[in-house]
């Protein structure tokens, strides 16, 4: 048994500008979840998810039917072309987004285009309030609107 000394799970329920309502589950150490990723986006038709230690698939509920994508290279938009460093069967990903994260910043240091995937001071900004409204949260035990935040 390993002591905690900070927050080390949470369940974020939110309610977006749209009025879509969400949540987010989070853990640094769930038992036998290695760095796990996943994610799941259910709407009243279609709902996906993704798992990083399945990383070669993707999942698609629907009303009728469900189905299983397989990753396909040869199938990827223009702005996913430059991560796909290795052929479908191997992982893919993790390393990937630090490696793409050098070469934006150095593009974006030497004046190339501004990236289309990279991170913005603004997103972080906007990252640490939506942190910050969860904590308030937690303290007051009531709703925080973190448009409220931002505008202070």
């Amino acid at each position: 048994v390993h002591k905690m000394d900070t927050e080390d799970g949470v369940v974020v329920s939110f309610e977006t500008d749209q009025g879509a309502m969400g949540s987010a589950v989070i853990s640094q150490c769930s038992a036998g979840y290695s760095n796990r990723l996943w994610f799941s986006f259910d709407g009243t038709e279609e709902s996906y998810s993704f798992d990083q230690q399945a990383p070669e698939t993707g999942w698609i509920g629907g009303l009728g039917d469900n189905k299983i994508v397989k990753r396909d290279p040869s199938k990827n938009s223009a702005i996913a072309v430059r991560p796909t460093a290795v052929p479908a069967g191997h992982p893919q990903g993790y390393q990937t987004c630090f490696n793409d994260f050098v070469v934006d910043a150095y593009h974006g240091v030497q004046g190339g285009a501004k990236s289309e995937v990279m991170a913005t001071f603004d997103d972080g900004h906007r990252a640490a309030q939506i942190i910050d409204a969860v904590m308030q949260s937690v303290k007051t035990e009531a709703w925080v609107d973190v448009a409220k935040i931002r505008k202070e």
